[in-house]
């Protein structure tokens, strides 16, 4: 059993190799079985695997609630999941996240994909659990837009301005806490995407934060969202269905735990810094998250095609605030990952399976894991 406990206050190689690797995979999970057996109880459907409310309740040691079959409840003193069926929100301690796949029913059981498992529940409830996160020393903050590229615009001014006006604001107070900041643009000047996620690729031990604004045709549209690379097999955010796409590996999926972790924190951070409606906690392929080498999230903080929104933007002390919340996150992040037991072994008879020596789907898929979650790893084929 495992408790939950509160955290927050490429190509692939050559077929011959693919296939070896994947019978390695096979093995381990083989010997793994009999653990496997005794905590989940998968099932396959539509080609994804789903493990049901009741295997995660005893896993974590939660208390399944009973509902009113359209919604559900994982409840302990310190945690508390919440949802609906068909729907692709889930609460996690009142945070939005959005799912990789909609909770599905089974007669009288709620089903979660296994994706969603492995890439948002157990990173989230088990920060500490995050194999080999490295000591964060140094934020790269990344204002959006700039110079020609002015991004959206409103009566008060236009994004690339306020972005950087919170980033400043962001890498005193970072510095403040004793963190090395390196913006990407200290200017109203354009720089490329790719180069953006480049500069914290050369940084050791530093993490990634993008501040953007949202526009929308929508007058309902508003409050703050948080984004990191979706995973290998996920769709992004716009759009409904898996495509070929979704399965081409990036480098920002190399950081899946910590990408999420960080997002937790910060968006936590912020939401409640700011008192504003929570739109979730998102995935998408956003080149500047796609090509980072290390753990990155884009903020939206807020809709400059809504009057309230923008009004609050307009503010300095709104946008002080926006700037501490994400200051905090990172303390958050930092404190949950260090907070870890040694790494967890499958059995010492078994052959090392460390997924980060390799540049195969299963990389991308399956970070080292507690041995009680590998074999819930997703099917390393895709199929349509």
């Amino acid at each position: 059993m495992t408790s939950c406990g509160t955290q927050w206050p490429c190509a692939l190689r050559a077929p011959y190799k693919s296939l070896r690797r994947l019978l390695l995979f096979s093995l381990v999970f083989l010997m793994c079985s009999r653990d496997l057996e005794a905590n989940w109880h998968p099932i396959w459907r539509e080609g994804r695997r789903y493990v049901s409310l009741e295997d995660m309740a005893n896993f974590y040691s939660l208390s399944l609630q009973p509902g009113n079959g359209r919604s559900f409840a994982l409840i302990s003193p310190n945690c508390a999941l919440r949802g609906q069926r068909d729907s692709r929100e889930l609460f996690i301690n009142d945070v939005k996240y959005i799912l990789c796949f909609p909770v599905r029913v089974e007669g009288s059981r709620f089903y979660l994909t296994s994706l969603d498992l492995l890439k948002i529940v157990e990173p989230v409830l088990r920060p500490q659990k995050i194999q080999n996160p490295k000591a964060v020393t140094t934020v790269v903050l990344d204002p959006g837009h700039g110079g020609y590229d002015s991004g959206a615009n409103c009566l008060y001014g236009a994004e690339k301005g306020f972005t950087l006006d919170i980033v400043r604001r962001a890498a005193r107070l970072l510095k403040e806490r004793g963190y090395q900041v390196r913006l990407t643009r200290v200017s109203d000047t354009f720089v490329p995407l790719e180069k953006r996620a480049a500069i914290a690729n050369h940084i050791p031990n530093s993490i990634f934060v993008s501040v953007h604004f949202n526009q929308s045709h929508s007058s309902v549209a508003r409050g703050v969202e948080t984004y990191c690379v979706a995973p290998l097999g996920v769709p992004s955010m716009d759009e409904e269905f898996v495509s070929n796409r979704d399965f081409k590996p990036c480098p920002g999926q190399q950081q899946d735990p910590q990408n999420i972790a960080l997002a937790t924190a910060i968006h936590t951070a912020v939401v409640r810094a700011l008192d504003v409606p929570d739109r979730g906690i998102k995935r998408a392929r956003y080149a500047v998250i796609r090509e980072l080498h290390v753990p990155g999230v884009l903020v939206e903080g807020g809709f400059l095609s809504d009057a309230g929104d923008v009004r609050k933007i307009a503010s300095p002390y709104y946008r002080e605030q926006l700037a501490n919340g994400i200051a905090q996150g990172v303390d958050h992040y930092r404190q949950a990952v260090k907070k870890r037991p040694s790494p967890p072994r499958i059995s010492s008879s078994l052959p090392s399976f460390s997924l980060q020596d390799h540049h195969s789907l299963l990389r991308i898929i399956a970070p080292d894991l507690d041995p009680h979650l590998l074999g819930l790893l997703p099917s390393p084929a895709p199929k349509f």
